[in-house]
C-alpha cells in the first residue's frame, strides 16, 4: 500500500506520526520529549576503547553512552581485504582517535547507538555517500531505460571537489531532471557545512542533525502518491512548510493544518487503529485470525481459520493464508517488529499453495523500506522472515507486558495531558484525576512528564491540578473542568 496520507500529532511530551493508506494505519513513529532519535545525526566521536576480541570500538559521542564501530562500519567503502579477511579496527581507529561516525541504530537496553563511519545525508530523491564514489540505483527501479537515464544524471551531479557517489532513491523515477538537480545541491552543500563543523568542533560534538520526526517522515515517505500532509500544532505547521518548500517543494502545498472540532488522530480513526496493534489478536476480513507473540527471542505469528469458510478446508486455508500474508507484512510494520519472526500458516499439502502463500508475503512486505527478508518454509512447515531492528517496537514504546501488551503509565499520562489540552481551553479551572501510577509518571523526573505537564499548563493559562484517585484502574483518568464566570 502507498502512503497517500501523513498525520503529525504535536502534543505535551510527544510527536506522533501517522502514516495512512487511506482510513488504514501503515506505520506510526513516536518521538518523545528527552528520547528523540539519534539515528542519522552525524558526530565527531573519540574513540574510549579499541576491542581486539570484539574487533571493533567504543566511541563517546557525547550522549552519556559510548557508541559501538564494528569493524565493518569502520572500513572504508570499497577497502581492498582481499577476500574480506586479512584486516582489524586497529588498521582503522586507536585509542584516543577523533572519528567522524553516523548513528545507525538507536541505542536500546544496555546496548550503545551502532555508529558506522560509512556517511551517508538523505534527501528527497537522492542519498549522499560522501567518500564513497559511484552512482546505485534503487532495486525497486526496474526499467532498464530508467535506470540508464538515472545513472547518467546523477552521474553528473557527483562533485568534484572530493570522491563520493549517491544513491537514487524510488521516488526519483517519478519527478523531473531538474528536482534531482536541485536535491543533489542541496546534499552537497549540507556535506560542506559538515566538514566545516567538523574543523572547528573538538569531541566529542555533534556535527549534523537529522530533522525532527515530522520532516523526517515527508522526506522518507513523501512519494508521489500523497494527497495531503495535516498537522495539529501552528509551530509544526511553519516547520514543516519551510521545509518542504526548501526540501520539497511539490510537497508545501500539501501542508494544511487540522483545524477540525474532533482532534487528528480521533478524526482519522488512528488512536483505535494504535490501540488495536497493542493487542495480541488481529482479524481477518475474510475471517479466520492472527495471534502475535512478542518475546526477545523471536515473534511468533499464529494464522488461525476460525470461522472462515472456503467450501472446502483446502480452499479454507488458501484463502485465509492469503489474507494472513497480507495482513500479517501490514502487522510487522505497523508495530516494528524486528530480528526472527516465525509465522505458523494454516497446514497445507499443496507446493503450489505454498508457494503462493510465500509469494503474497513477499510482494506485502516489497514495500516495508526496513527490507524484512523471508527465508521461507522449514521442515516443520513454518515461515521464517527476518526484519532489520528499526528502533523500539511499538509495543515497547507504548506498553508494558501484563497479560498481553497494555499501555504503559506514561504513554497513558501524555494521553491525559493531550485531553486536558483539548478539553480545558477558555475554562477556569482544570483537575486531572487519575491512577496513581500515572500521576508518579507526570512527577517522574528522569522522564518527560515534567516538562509535558508545564507544556500543558502553559498552553492552558493555568496550573493543573493532579489528584491520585485509588478507585480508578491502572491508565484509567478523568479530565474535571471548572467553568469560569
Amino acid at each position: 500500500m502507498s502512503i497517500d496520507h501523513i498525520l503529525i500529532n504535536t502534543s505535551p511530551g510527544e510527536t506522533r506520526v501517522a502514516l495512512m493508506a487511506g482510513e488504514r494505519l501503515i506505520e506510526v513513529l513516536v518521538e518523545r520529549l528527552g528520547g528523540g532519535s539519534l539515528v542519522g545525526n552525524i558526530y565527531l566521536g573519540r574513540v574510549e576503547t579499541v576491542n581486539k576480541g570484539l574487533d571493533a570500538a567504543f566511541v563517546n559521542i557525547g550522549t552519556g553512552r559510548d557508541g559501538f564501530l564494528a569493524l565493518p562500519e569502520a572500513r572504508p567503502q570499497g577497502h581492498d581485504t582481499d577476500g574480506g579477511g586479512g584486516d582489524s579496527i586497529g588498521d582503522y581507529v586507536n585509542d584516543g582517535d577523533a572519528v567522524v561516525v553516523q548513528v545507525q541504530r538507536d541505542p536500546v537496553e544496555d546496548k550503545g547507538p551502532k555508529l558506522t563511519a560509512q556517511l551517508t545525508l538523505a534527501g528527497s530523491d537522492l542519498v549522499f555517500r560522501p567518500l564513497q564514489p559511484g552512482v546505485s540505483i534503487s532495486r525497486r527501479i526496474d526499467d532498464a531505460a530508467d535506470r540508464q537515464r538515472l545513472t547518467a544524471l546523477v552521474e553528473g551531479l557527483v562533485p568534484d571537489d572530493t570522491p563520493s557517489g549517491f544513491i537514487v532513491r524510488t521516488a526519483a523515477r517519478e519527478v523531473p531532471d531538474e528536482a534531482l538537480v536541485a536535491d543533489a545541491g542541496r546534499l552537497t552543500e549540507r556535506w560542506r557545512d559538515i566538514r566545516h563543523a567538523r574543523a572547528s568542533a573538538k569531541a566529542p560534538a555533534m556535527v549534523y542533525a537529522g530533522p525532527g520526526p515530522g520532516c523526517r517522515a515527508v522526506r522518507d515517505f513523501g512519494g508521489p502518491g500523497v494527497q495531503n500532509i495535516f498537522t495539529d500544532d501552528t509551530q509544526t505547521l511553519s516547520e514543516m512548510k519551510a521545509f518542504c518548500e526548501a526540501e520539497a517543494p511539490d510537497l508545501a502545498s500539501l501542508v494544511q493544518h487540522h483545524g477540525g472540532a474532533a482532534a487528528l488522530f480521533e478524526a482519522f480513526g488512528v488512536e483505535e487503529q494504535i490501540d488495536a496493534a497493542l493487542s495480541p489478536v488481529v482479524a481477518l476480513v475474510g475471517g479466520g485470525s492472527l495471534i502475535i507473540s512478542q518475546t526477545p527471542a523471536l515473534t511468533a505469528i499464529d494464522v488461525n481459520t476460525g470461522g472462515a469458510d472456503g467450501g472446502s478446508r483446502q480452499r479454507t486455508a488458501q484463502m485465509v493464508n492469503q489474507d494472513a500474508a497480507v495482513e500479517a507484512a501490514r502487522q510487522i510494520r505497523l508495530r516494528n517488529l524486528s530480528g526472527l519472526i516465525v509465522i505458523d500458516f494454516v497446514s497445507v499439502r499443496d507446493e503450489a499453495s505454498k508457494r503462493e502463500t510465500l509469494e503474497a508475503l513477499r510482494e506485502s512486505c516489497a514495500a516495508d523500506p526496513v527490507g524484512p527478508h523471508v527465508v521461507g518454509y522449514t521442515r516443520l512447515g513454518l515461515v521464517e522472515m527476518t526484519r532489520p531492528r528499526h528502533g523500539l517496537s511499538l509495543g515497547d514504546e507504548l506498553g508494558v507486558p501484563w497479560g498481553g501488551m497494555v499501555k504503559s503509565s506514561l504513554t497513558q499520562a501524555l494521553a491525559a495531558l493531550r485531553t486536558a489540552v483539548n478539553q480545558g481551553r477558555g475554562v477556569a479551572q482544570v483537575s486531572l484525576r487519575a491512577s496513581t501510577a500515572v500521576i508518579d509518571a507526570l512527577k517522574d523526573t528522569g522522564g518527560p512528564g515534567p516538562a509535558a505537564l508545564q507544556e500543558t499548563e502553559t498552553r492552558l493559562g493555568l496550573a493543573i491540578t493532579l489528584v491520585a484517585d485509588l478507585d480508578l484502574a491502572a491508565g484509567e483518568f478523568d479530565i474535571d473542568l471548572g467553568k469560569g464566570v
